[in-house]
């Protein structure tokens, strides 16, 4: 097999497909199996008739898998905020992948998800995992992970991605599904039996303070911590921080809640990162972007590009031989990293061409990125995963 990437920025969305396409295809080898492509840009839904056309062009009878997004990622580099595009190529297999449509939809008998059959779980299972790109404003993951739970003591089916962000420029977003561009739902993804995911998460936060006992809430507003008013026990937090900690909790604070309740001890790693929203004085509350649960274990988190640039280079060191013999990879970067974060650009993408030189390689920045941890899928945030297309021995 082969793989190849190309990355183009152009005022017109669609030259700049076709000149990330160009680059992509250049040396190209065996016949093509698949096209991943990300774009970004203004007036994507008058130019997604466009975007067809070119694909069609292109690459006619070859299934394609993607999505928009405010910025996309390329081998060594990322292109914020402008119109570009992403390519990356699969060629050689032995079949191409399998791309289907999802959509949540509302049943009598509750919300469900349609789409998928049990024929493709299984191969999904078997290479290591299902990769999804989905509209957070039409989309439900959890829905998505909900539906795929596994009997007690089975594992799960692994889902990677991410969720489209061209809504942040509001733009609707487009899935690109086979010779389709969808405007709702999502689309999953599964490799030929000859290849397998691996797959990192890296996240972009440090924590500060300790450990805490969520106990009460309101709604989506923590008034308990520790059996004290959560509001003065924050403050207290924050005054005792040093400097440098003090600053970056002020600047932009986070709460991670405890992804299994089992650890005897809580570190780096352990907590799902959500965002604090705001304060409720009236309460003494915390107002956070997800429903926690009383009883459930959190600990407040900052957004430290130092400690995140460490975190992702120990993690591709880490798995340096497993991802010796990748083929590509599919980045899918939180919209709060980028320049954001490291106030430099291409971070993410510079860390992974260090440790794999050359690696063809796509992604977007998302609005929420998917990956499991231990036996558990999540929806992340802050975070950097990388899926590693692995052939397998």
């Amino acid at each position: 097999m082969f793989a190849s990437s190309g990355i183009a920025e152009h005022a017109s969305l669609h030259v700049a497909v076709r000149n990330a396409f160009r680059v992509a295809s250049d040396g190209q080898r065996e016949p093509l199996g698949c096209v991943f492509l990300f774009v970004s840009g203004e007036r994507l839904a008058e130019q997604a008739s466009a975007i067809r056309e070119t694909l069609l062009e292109l690459a006619p009878d070859v299934p394609f898998f993607g999505c928009s997004a405010e910025s996309i990622v390329g081998t060594g580099r990322e292109i914020e905020g402008q119109s570009a595009a992403s390519v990356l190529l699969l060629g050689g297999l032995s079949r191409s992948p399998l791309i289907f449509p999802m959509e949540c939809l509302k049943t009598p008998d509750g919300p469900t998800v349609l789409g998928f059959s049990d024929e493709a779980l299984s191969d999904a299972r078997e290479a290591g995992g299902l990769m999804v790109v989905g509209c957070p404003l039409t989309f439900s993951v959890d829905m998505l992970n909900d539906a795929l739970e596994p009997e007690r003591g089975q594992p799960i089916v692994p889902i990677i991605g991410g969720y489209c962000s061209s809504q942040n420029w509001g733009n609707p977003n487009l899935l690109f599904c086979n010779d389709s561009i969808l405007t709702r739902g999502a689309v999953g993804l599964v490799l030929p039996p000859e290849l397998k995911w691996k797959a990192i998460v890296s996240q972009g936060c440090s924590p500060i303070g300790e450990p805490m006992i969520v106990t009460s809430l309101d709604g989506n507003t923590i008034t308990g911590l520790g059996g004290k008013p959560a509001l003065p026990v924050l403050k207290d937090m924050i005054q005792r921080l040093p400097n440098r900690e003090r600053e970056m909790a002020i600047d932009a604070l986070l709460i991670g809640r405890a992804i299994t309740e089992y650890s005897e001890t809580f570190s780096h790693g352990d907590f799902l990162i959500r965002n604090v929203q705001g304060i409720d004085p009236d309460c003494d509350g915390i107002e956070v972007t997800d429903r926690f649960q009383v009883g459930q274990t959190v600990r407040f988190h900052v957004r430290d590009a130092e400690g995140a640039d460490a975190d992702l280079h120990q993690l591709l060191a880490k798995m340096e031989t497993e991802t010796a013999n990748s083929k590509a990879g599919l980045l899918f970067s939180c919209n709060g990293r980028g320049q954001r974060m490291f106030h430099s650009s291409n971070h993410d993408a510079l860390a992974i061409d260090r440790f794999c030189p050359g690696l063809p390689l796509a992604g977007l920045f998302a609005a929420g990125e998917f990956a499991p941890v231990g036996n558990r899928n999540l929806t992340h945030g802050f975070t950097a995963v990388t899926a590693f297309v692995i052939e397998k021995t």
